[in-house]
């Protein structure tokens, strides 16, 4: 769908591109307040020029002026401070949002199939271990950035790569022969595995042999010995079906379960096709892929000297095998924090010298931790993500009984799991993921501010009034008319709906969940505005009350379709 916005965008970059030639201009979109709908700035081009950047403005604006209809969206251009500014025809510019919102429905918002894959990597943890904090952001930053990219057009796949393969493995099946429990195991498999490994590191110090057992132990693995494979299959299997359950918890699905050990065959063929090629080479005994022109800073290592592959070389064929399975690729994105930048930047260069310029996206992010003695923890050293998930289910549950306390016990349980969760997400996402988090409890489930409740109770607010006004649920209103909004809160309001695509799109190609997430708190305080000051369902005359129970209900949606691309589900009630 071609929105409004979008159209009046189109027109601006075609003026600005006849105007000023390749590149293609910049069209921007002013600062809060402005009454303008966009700015092409004009220094560039005045320096190429030679002439002052607020005199080709005042040229250029007049000149785009001159072309205008009385039947077109933009009523005009003015030249401010060396911007050509843009400003629409606000009648039929709100004409246009509430009609692109009313023949959208549920799909507002959305764009048209662009005909690209891009393949997303997240979460990704050790098996045999509980996820812990610090697989969150991974998790969610790379569902939101799914879900959104999906909504901008692209085919997306989603991609758990885990981490399957190594001595440390065979540590753990030495320990588990030495003393496991076929009960304990049954009864909470993962738990079980944690304490084993943790034992064996307990022992090792008392007894080093335990080092050579645990690679012992790895190399029958390796080679394919049946008691080995069995057992560690079980761990895979086990791990899995607990880490699906946690993430389950954020509303994250995996489209595709990948293993590290899936690729130790198909590494050793690739670094034997790149040493062929003269991509690869020797150095030392080991097998290298050089990177950087500087050499002081280090290659892509593929194979060790003793010749076991490692895991850069592991992912450099898993990647490989995503280009080709998924083909045509645009985009191969790993959701991975700052601390892989090395690795990530070493994959690119090996990725562009085999033939791939471009392809890969690391989505960085910085650390997560919360205050001292917030939640439990174990051994003083791991957050688990289950405990954290858990102590937010459980703040949001004394927070509603104390609003509401008269809510019935198992309406509390699922606005509380849905608040309490979705609470821990939008702090995260609702802030540059460049940037270090640290929880704080009181911020997050305060139901006033920038916070998922706040969010949620702005949509819920909006379902309430379309509740009271007796609209069947899922019909959408028809016959708005925007020549009934006069106020300036419901103008503001629909002039932010209006940008909602825009918004969805400028947080897929910056792949940036804080884009959307303060789009929507823009939203929620438009909302509040209009519901201080303005009556809906007392409102003077039926064509009104339709126009404004229509601006309420694409409201509602808005807020709800996109706390959910950020992986926040909204409750019924509050």
């Amino acid at each position: 769908m071609n929105y409004v916005l979008d159209r009046i965008y189109q027109q601006v970059e075609k003026l600005a591109t006849d105007e000023f030639g390749e590149p293609t201009p910049e069209v921007r979109r002013p600062p809060k307040g402005s009454q303008a709908i966009y700015a092409v700035p004009c220094f560039q081009y005045a320096k190429t020029k030679g002439v002052n950047p607020m005199q080709l403005a005042e040229r250029v604006a007049a000149r785009w002026s001159k072309g205008l209809t009385d039947e077109g969206l933009i009523e005009r251009f003015e030249a401010a401070r060396g911007y050509v500014n843009v400003f629409a025809n606000q009648q039929k510019l709100l004409a246009g949002i509430l009609q692109d919102a009313e023949s959208a429905g549920e799909c507002y918002g959305t764009h048209a199939d662009r005909g690209q894959t891009v393949v997303v990597d997240y979460c990704s943890p050790n098996i045999a271990k509980p996820l812990s904090v610090g697989h969150l952001r991974s998790t969610i930053i790379g569902q939101a950035l799914i879900n959104i990219l999906r909504a901008r057009g692209y085919k997306v796949v989603g991609i758990n790569f885990l981490s399957d393969w190594g001595t440390q493995f065979g540590k753990l099946l030495y320990a588990f022969e030495q003393w496991g429990e076929e009960e304990k195991f049954t009864a909470d498999p993962i738990g079980h595995l944690l304490d084993l490994y943790v034992h064996f590191h307990k022992e090792l110090k008392e007894n080093p042999t335990l080092e050579d057992k645990g690679r012992t132990t790895f190399r029958k693995l390796e080679q394919g010995e049946a008691k080995e494979r069995v057992l560690w299959k079980r761990f895979r299997e086990e791990s899995l079906n607990s880490f699906e359950k946690t993430v389950g918890r954020l509303g994250v699905h995996f489209d595709h379960n990948w293993y590290e050990s899936e690729f130790e065959k198909k590494a050793h063929d690739l670094i034997d096709s790149l040493l062929e090629q003269g991509i690869a080479e020797h150095s030392e005994g080991a097998v290298i892929i050089r990177t950087f022109e500087d050499e002081n800073k280090p290659p892509l290592v593929a194979r060790k000297s003793d010749g076991t592959t490692l895991y850069a070389s592991r992912d450099l064929a898993s990647a490989l095998e995503r280009i080709e399975k998924f083909s045509p690729v645009s985009k191969l994105i790993y959701a991975v924090a700052t601390e892989q930048n090395l690795h990530f930047a070493n994959l690119a260069k090996a990725l562009e010298r085999i033939g791939f310029p471009d392809v890969l996206e690391h989505v960085r992010f910085g650390m997560v931790s919360l205050p001292e003695g917030k939640i439990s923890t174990r051994e003083g050293r791991v957050v688990y993500l289950d405990e954290l998930l858990d102590e937010a289910e459980r703040r949001a549950a004394e927070i509603i009984t104390e609003k509401n306390p008269d809510m019935a016990a198992d309406t509390r349980a699922e606005v509380a799991r849905r608040v309490g969760i979705g609470s821990v997400i939008y702090a995260d996402l609702s802030q540059d993921r460049i940037k270090d988090i640290v929880f704080d409890w009181k911020r997050m489930l305060a139901f006033e501010g920038n916070s998922a409740p706040y969010l949620q109770y702005a949509a819920v607010r909006c379902a309430r009034i379309l509740q009271k006004a007796g609209l069947p649920t899922g019909e959408w209103v028809q016959g708005t008319d925007s020549a009934k909004l006069e106020e300036p809160e419901s103008i503001e309001l629909v002039m932010a709906l209006g940008r909602f695509p825009q918004a969805i799109a400028e947080a897929a190609e910056r792949y940036a969940p804080h884009v959307l997430a303060g789009y929507l708190y823009d939203v929620a305080g438009s909302l509040s505005r209009f519901y201080t000051q303005v009556s809906v369902l007392k409102a003077a005359g039926e064509a009104t009350r339709l126009t404004r129970l229509g601006l309420v209900q694409a409201t509602e949606s808005v807020l709800r379709r996109g706390l959910a691309l950020l992986g926040i589900q909204t409750p019924e009630v509050m």
